[in-house]
């Protein structure tokens, strides 16, 4: 083999050893990207979400969705506490434009509609007065409504997009995944 052919080769097995490693930090650029711009993660650090989220739970939510889609009944959300500031996660219970009220712990949408929360909620059944959803608003309840940190606080009320910092999508302590048919 002559000099040529072996200089040749050396050249391009490094051109090739670096365009691995060029390739390899772009792939985790993109994926730092996806986990941190996208998705952020949130340690549940309360029981009012039981039993669908424990305390201890991490969760990964998405940041982007309010700007992409609407909010739809059964959405976990996560916000922002206006007197703490903490991150609280809740249920969306009503959607812009229809009244809630807690009759003998049967959650009533619009008067008619009875929404059988024993899917959700763990706790003895909790009464709260009829109240009206403005429009591009939502209504979201802890699923353990013992715990009062949601749409009943007059200082959190309902929730526009503009107040809910995004949707969970995935517990990490078994891997669910939620979507909207969750």
């Amino acid at each position: 083999m002559n000099t040529r052919t072996q200089r040749y080769r050396n050249e391009h097995r490094t051109q090739n050893v670096l365009s691995w490693i060029f390739a390899g930090l772009i792939g985790l650029a993109i994926v730092a990207g996806v986990l941190f711009l996208w998705f952020s993660p949130v340690y549940v650090a309360d029981v009012s979400m039981e039993p669908t989220l424990t305390e201890g739970d991490t969760i990964f939510y998405d940041r982007l969705y309010r700007h992409f889609y609407a909010f739809a009944r059964g959405d976990m959300v996560v916000f922002r506490d206006p007197d703490t500031n903490e991150l609280l996660i809740k249920r969306v219970v009503a959607l812009g434009g229809e009244t809630v009220e807690a009759k003998d712990g049967v959650l009533i949408i619009d008067g008619k509609y009875g929404l059988d929360e024993r899917r959700y909620t763990a706790t003895d059944p909790i009464d709260f007065p009829e109240t009206r959803v403005p429009e591009g608003k939502v209504f979201v309840l802890s699923d353990d409504r013992n715990y009062g940190e949601d749409s009943r606080k007059e200082t959190i009320g309902c929730l526009g997009p503009e107040d809910i910092i995004g949707i969970v999508r995935v517990r990490m302590r078994d891997f669910t995944f939620f979507t909207n048919e969750s």
